[in-house]
C-alpha cells in the first residue's frame, strides 16, 4: 500500500510521551511508528523484543522498549516513569479457536480476563495520577467489532471486550474534569498476525472482499493507527468516551451468518 499519512513526519504530537502496550508487531507496531513518525517519545511495553520499528525521525520522535506480560499483577516502573500523556492499551486476545461455550474450562476464563481486561485496568489505574497532575492525557482502548454484535465461539472473549468498552465509557465521564480523554477502538477485517488474511482468504474468494464490507479490504495496521494518532492528538480534544470503529463498514451492515456445513462465518462465499 502506499506510504500512509499517519506515517508521514508531522508535529501533531511533538513533545508528547505515550505508552503502547503490544508494540512488537501489527497494530501495535503501526501505532507506535506513526506516534514517533508525528514526534512524540514512544515507549512499546511487550512480551517480545521491538526489533527495528522503522519510522521518519524528522518530527524528533524516539521509540525504546520494556519488557512485560502484561499479565504480570505488577506495573514496570519504567512505564510510570515514562510519564505519559497517552496510552494505548493495544493487547488483547482469544487465545483458543472457536470453542462451544458450554465445553469451556474456567481457566480459561481467568487467561481471558488477564488478557483482554484485567491488565487495563492495572496500567491504567497506575498512570492515571500522573496524568490528573500535569492535567492532560489521552487514553486509548483496543476493543473490537465483536464488543458490539456476536462471535459465536468466542462468547466469553467479546463479553471481556464488551466491559472494555464500558469501562472506556465510565472513566472518560470520571476523568473528564482532570482534563483526560478516554476513547475507544474497534478493529475488523484488519490483516494482523492474528487474522492473517492474506493466508485465510484463498484467491479465488479475492472478488468477494466487497460482499463482507462496504469499503472492501481487508484494512491493515495503519488504518487503525490512523484513528489512533487523531484520538491522541489535540485534533479530538472534545472527543470522549467514543468507540470508532476501523472496520470497512462491518459494524454499521453485517454481522455472523450460519454455514450450510455447520458453524458460522463473517465472510460467506455465496452472498
Amino acid at each position: 500500500m502506499p506510504n500512509p499519512s499517519c506515517m508521514t513526519p508531522g508535529a501533531m504530537l511533538a513533545g508528547r510521551r505515550a505508552v503502547v502496550t503490544g508494540g512488537a508487531a501489527g497494530i501495535g507496531a503501526a501505532i507506535a511508528k506513526s506516534f514517533a513518525a508525528h514526534g512524540a517519545d514512544v515507549l512499546v511495553a511487550d512480551i517480545d523484543p521491538i526489533g527495528a520499528l522503522e519510522f521518519d525521525p524528522a518530527a524528533g520522535g524516539a521509540v525504546s522498549s520494556v519488557e512485560w506480560d502484561v499479565r504480570a499483577e505488577s506495573v514496570p516502573a519504567a512505564l510510570v516513569e515514562h510519564r505519559p500523556d497517552v496510552l494505548v492499551n493495544n493487547v488483547g486476545h482469544y487465545l483458543q479457536p472457536p470453542h462451544a461455550f458450554a465445553t469451556n474450562s474456567p481457566n480459561l476464563w481467568g487467561d481471558l480476563h488477564e488478557i483482554n481486561f484485567a491488565h487495563v485496568l492495572r496500567l491504567t489505574q497506575a498512570l492515571l495520577p500522573g496524568m490528573t497532575e500535569r492535567g492532560r492525557g489521552s487514553i486509548i482502548n483496543l476493543t473490537t467489532v465483536e464488543s458490539h454484535r456476536a462471535i459465536p465461539g468466542h462468547t466469553v472473549y467479546s463479553a471481556y471486550k464488551a466491559a472494555l468498552t464500558q469501562f472506556t465509557r465510565s472513566l472518560a465521564a470520571e476523568v473528564g474534569p482532570a482534563g483526560i480523554r478516554v476513547n475507544a477502538v474497534a478493529p475488523d477485517l484488519i490483516e494482523t498476525v492474528q487474522v492473517p488474511y492474506a493466508a485465510l482468504v484463498p484467491d479465488e474468494d479475492l472478488p468477494l472482499w466487497p460482499h463482507w464490507s462496504p469499503l472492501g479490504g481487508p484494512g491493515q495496521p495503519e488504518d487503525v493507527a490512523g484513528v489512533a494518532l487523531f484520538l491522541a492528538s489535540d485534533l479530538s480534544r472534545f472527543v470522549t468516551g467514543g468507540t470508532i470503529h476501523v472496520d470497512g463498514g462491518t459494524h454499521s451492515s453485517g454481522g455472523w451468518v450460519p454455514r450450510h456445513s455447520g458453524g458460522w462465518t463473517n465472510r460467506p462465499r455465496n452472498p
